[in-house]
Formats: structure tokens, C-alpha cells, sequence
């Protein structure tokens, strides 16, 4: 018997810089999928994006749900969406893993290996579902286990929301089909280094590390104001780089400088943007209520 619950979904940052398709961290920043007993589907939308998104069977959340059920659930799903859609925050792996997450508690078993390979299947890549999943920064690379560390008390995310949006879609068309030698060889070591820093939370060698030549460019020219504010952040010595796909950008800098990092980052974003200081969510998606 159904009874009321709600899972939870963070918010998440992927490529971080080099680390394209690979490397994301979860934000304390959630999105909310209440699920209640119903005769028949039904779907409710609040906050970001409810005009747009979709209310019945391919709804995102519901075909996670459907495909776990092997049926369209008959439950009454109210989405309370908390972060925007199409910017950069992983708004996509949330609605997938939300559902892959709802549809196996209703079946009274718990998240596994499983549920992250059906959400990589949906979303068709790695690195934002992992991290909405597990929480905390996330490593995937195909035909590994995803790896996860936690996150690190000496840095801080600065999240700076774009006033438009950006489709996946068109962000990865804009992508180059070939690169330098040098500049693969370039990406893995700044990726590899990155990848150490956020382990060990060492600043230093933040700026170094989240520099890319590998994908952002390319999506700098469909997102020009994003390019020239990761310029100016990363002038004045913050580790900026776009938000996933962006448009958004991101920071992470060292937790004592968070505040002054926000501060400047207000004072140069461009008109219209929305500029957040934030936590890492060491916690992944969670059923966090029981009605």
C-alpha cells in the first residue's frame, strides 16, 4: 500500500573546467518530488519552470518512474522545483534520478548500481546524475565504477545564474570534432590535478586547474557575457568556469574567501544575472519525508 513520501534532489555543477563529461559536485540547492496515493496519474508543477513543463506521461519524472514501475505510476506527483531549468544546474539529472529514486522506494527497495546505470542510460552521460545520486564530487568514466569524495571544508561553490537559457543540445553541437595533441594532453593533466585538489581541498591550485581549452570556448561564443564574466572572475583570482553546459557560470574558491568572491562576483556580474553563495550537498538524492 502507497503511502505519502517525498524525495529530495540536489542541484549539480558538471565538467568543473576540464573535466568534461567526467568530474561534478552536488549543491545544497534541492528540487522536491512529493508522491501521494492516487487512482489514476497525476502531476503538479511549482516554481521553476511550471509553465513549461510537462504534465502528463513524458513527463522526465515519470517516464524514471515508469521505467523502474514497468507502468505509469497512479500517484499523484507534485514537483516543487526549487533550481531553474536549462542553465547549467543539472535540472534534467534531477528529474531522471527523482524518479528512479521515487519509483524504487515504491517498491520498497533502495538505490543501487542499477539505478545509476538506468539514469545514465536516460540522461546520456555521466557526470550529473552521478553526482545528483551520490552527492558530494563525482568521478565517472565508462567502463569504471563512478568514484565519489567527499566534499572538502576548505573550499566553497559560487553559483552565478544566468537570466537565459541553453540547451544541452545546442552546447555540445557547438563542440569541436577534433582537438590539439596538446591540447588533450593539457585537459588531462589539468583534470587530473583538479581532481586531487578537490580530494585534498587544497586552493592553490584551484585557478591552474579549472583553466579549460577543451569545451568552453566553443560555448563562450553561443554565450558571450558568460565568457567575459569567467574572464573577469578569473582576472581577479577566482577558479570561475561555466556550469555544466552553461550558460551559468560557477566559482569554487577557498571558504575563507567566499564572501568576498560573492561580493565581487555581484558587483561584475552582467545585468539580470543571480549570483549565490552556496554549500557542497555531500548528500545525493534522498527520500527525506514520510507523510
Amino acid at each position: 500500500m502507497l503511502t505519502g513520501f517525498t524525495v529530495r534532489v540536489p542541484a549539480t555543477v558538471a565538467n568543473v573546467g576540464p573535466g568534461f563529461d567526467a568530474l561534478a559536485f552536488a549543491l545544497e540547492w534541492f528540487n522536491e518530488i512529493h508522491v501521494q496515493p492516487a487512482s489514476a496519474l497525476e502531476v503538479e508543477v511549482e516554481g521553476e519552470g511550471a509553465n513549461d513543463i510537462d504534465r502528463g506521461e513524458d513527463n522526465l519524472v515519470v517516464r524514471a518512474m515508469s521505467r523502474v514501475l514497468g507502468a505509469v505510476p497512479r500517484a499523484r506527483v507534485s514537483l516543487v522545483n526549487h533550481f531553474p531549468f536549462g542553465r547549467g544546474f543539472g535540472s534534467s539529472a534531477a528529474a531522471i534520478v527523482g524518479g528512479l529514486v521515487a519509483a524504487t522506494h515504491m517498491k520498497s527497495e533502495k538505490p543501487d548500481r542499477r539505478t545509476l546505470d538506468d539514469a545514465i542510460e536516460m540522461e546520456g552521460h555521466a557526470d550529473n546524475v552521478s553526482a545528483c545520486l551520490l552527492g558530494g564530487i563525482t568521478v565517472s568514466l565508462p567502463g569504471a565504477p563512478t568514484a565519489r569524495l567527499d566534499p572538502p571544508a576548505a573550499l566553497r561553490p559560487l553559483a552565478a545564474v544566468a537570466p537565459e537559457t541553453l540547451s544541452t543540445h545546442s552546447a555540445r553541437k557547438a563542440l569541436p570534432e577534433t582537438v590539439s595533441f596538446t591540447d588533450a594532453a593539457l585537459t588531462a593533466a589539468r583534470a587530473a590535478r583538479l581532481t586531487a585538489a578537490l580530494a585534498a581541498g587544497d586552493g592553490d591550485a584551484l585557478m591552474a586547474a579549472t583553466d579549460d581549452v577543451l569545451h568552453q570556448p566553443a560555448r563562450f561564443a553561443l554565450a558571450p557575457d558568460s565568457g567575459s564574466f569567467v574572464a573577469r572572475l578569473r582576472e581577479a583570482g577566482f577558479a570561475a568556469f561555466l556550469a555544466g553546459a552553461g550558460p551559468s557560470i560557477a566559482a569554487i574558491v577557498p571558504a575563507e574567501l567566499g564572501r568576498e568572491a560573492e561580493s565581487f562576483a555581484s558587483g561584475c556580474a552582467p545585468p539580470g544575472w543571480d549570483v549565490r553563495s552556496l554549500e557542497f550537498s555531500a548528500r545525493g538524492a534522498e527520500v527525506v519525508v514520510s507523510d
